[in-house]
C-alpha cells in the first residue's frame, strides 16, 4: 500500500478471557496495547474516551510513531513511512483531515494525478502525445470500473477473489500484461504506485474498490511539514498520556524498547511477555502490531489464535513500499499548472 495513515494496513487484535474478571487495582492494568504506532495509540485514546483508564502499551522500537516517521535528508525532513492523507471530498469526512488541516496546520499540497498523462516522458527524451496517452488512461480506467462491479459481485468472504492482472485478462485489457511503455507507466501508476504490488499478485476485492477512497472521496492531500506527520500521533497521545513541554510522550504508561514475544490467554486474563523476560497481566491485550510481525510469529499466541484469525492474517501480503529521495541542484520540470 502506498504509506499513507488511512489506507495503512495495520491489523488489530482482541484477545480477551472468555470469563475475565476485573483485575483489582494495583494487581495490573486492565488493558494492555501491544504497539505504539497509529492503531494503538488511537486505541488506547478510545479506551480512554470510554473510561477505561488502567492502560499499559508495549512498544518494541525506541519512539512513539510506528510507521509515521521523519527522517533528516539533504538538511530536510522527510517522511520514511505516511505521506498522504487519502480520502478527501467526498460525502463523508475523513476523520484524518480536521486534525491535519485545521487542529495541527500541517503543510499540505492537493495531489493533482490528473497532469500524469501530460507528463508521461519517452525513454529517448521528450513526452509522449498527451491525446494518446489520455485514450490508453481512459481504457484502463474503463476496466478498472468494470473490475469494481465484478468485484461487487464476489462472494464477500473472499472466496472467489481474483488477481487484478486476472481481471484486466477477463475483459480483455493487456491480456499478456502491459507490453507498451506507456500501458506500462499507466499500469504501474494504477497499481504498482498505490498498492507496492504488480497488479498479478493485486487483489482484486481488496482494492476495487479501494475503501478510503469509496468512504472519504478521491482526492489526496501529500503532508510535506518540517515537524513531520508523526505530530499526528502525538497529539491524539497527549490527549491521555502525559508529555513534557516539547510534546515527547514520558507517561509511565508507555513502555519502550519492549518486545513482546509470548501471548498467553485463559479464563483468567492475559499474561504478555516481552524479550528481556518482563511479564505483565491484563484482562484484556489489543494487538496492534503490523500484518507483517503477525505473519512473521515473532509473538507466539498460548494457545493458538483460532483457525478463522490465522486464515484472514495470512490471507493478505505486506508489501514493501520503498520511497526513494533524490535532491537536484535546480528544478528541470515544469511547473506552470502544479
Amino acid at each position: 500500500m502506498k504509506p499513507s495513515f488511512v489506507t495503512a494496513i495495520a491489523a488489530l487484535l482482541l484477545i480477551a478471557a472468555q470469563h475475565a474478571s476485573i483485575v483489582a487495582a494495583g494487581k495490573g492494568p486492565r488493558v494492555i496495547i501491544v504497539g505504539a504506532g497509529m492503531s494503538g495509540i488511537s486505541a488506547g485514546k478510545r479506551l480512554w474516551d470510554a473510561g477505561v483508564r488502567d492502560l499499559l502499551i508495549l512498544e518494541a522500537t525506541d519512539r512513539v510513531g510506528g510507521r509515521m516517521h521523519k527522517h533528516n535528508f539533504g538538511g530536510l525532513n522527510v517522511e520514511i513511512g505516511a505521506n498522504w492523507v487519502e480520502g478527501l471530498n467526498g460525502d463523508k469526512t475523513n476523520p484524518i483531515w480536521p486534525m491535519v488541516n485545521s487542529t495541527l496546520k500541517l503543510r499540505n499540497f492537493y495531489s493533482d494525478f490528473d497532469g500524469v498523462v501530460a507528463n508521461v516522458y519517452k525513454e529517448s527524451g521528450g513526452l509522449y502525445d498527451e491525446e494518446f496517452v489520455q485514450k490508453r488512461m481512459d481504457r484502463a480506467d474503463e476496466v478498472e470500473e468494470l473490475g469494481g462491479k465484478f468485484a461487487a459481485k464476489l462472494d464477500p468472504s473472499g472466496r472467489d477473489d481474483i488477481s487484478i492482472l486476472a481481471m484486466q485478462r477477463l475483459f480483455n485489457h493487456q491480456p499478456n500484461g502491459p507490453t507498451t511503455p506507456v500501458d506500462m507507466a499507466l499500469d504501474y501508476y494504477k497499481y504498482d504506485y498505490e498498492f507496492a504490488e504488480p497488479p498479478r499478485v493485486t487483489s482484486l476485492q481488496g482494492t476495487e474498490p479501494t475503501a478510503t477512497f469509496a468512504d472519504f472521496g478521491d482526492d489526496a492531500n501529500f503532508v510535506a511539514d518540517q515537524r513531520g506527520f508523526e505530530t499526528i500521533i502525538y497529539h491524539i497521545a497527549g490527549q491521555y498520556l502525559r508529555s513534557d513541554k516539547s510534546g515527547n510522550i514520558i507517561d509511565p504508561r508507555v513502555k519502550l524498547n519492549k518486545v513482546v514475544r509470548q501471548i498467553s490467554y485463559n479464563d483468567k486474563g492475559v499474561v504478555v511477555t516481552t524479550e528481556d523476560n518482563s511479564a505483565y497481566s491484563a484482562d484484556y491485550v489489543m494487538v496492534s502490531t503490523s500484518l507483517g510481525v503477525l505473519q512473521s510469529d515473532l509473538i507466539q499466541f498460548k494457545p493458538q489464535l483460532p483457525a478463522w484469525k490465522i486464515m484472514a492474517i495470512y490471507r493478505f501480503d505486506m508489501a514493501v513500499y520503498t520511497k526513494i529521495f533524490l535532491k537536484f541542484p535546480k528544478k528541470f520540470w515544469p511547473t506552470c499548472c502544479w
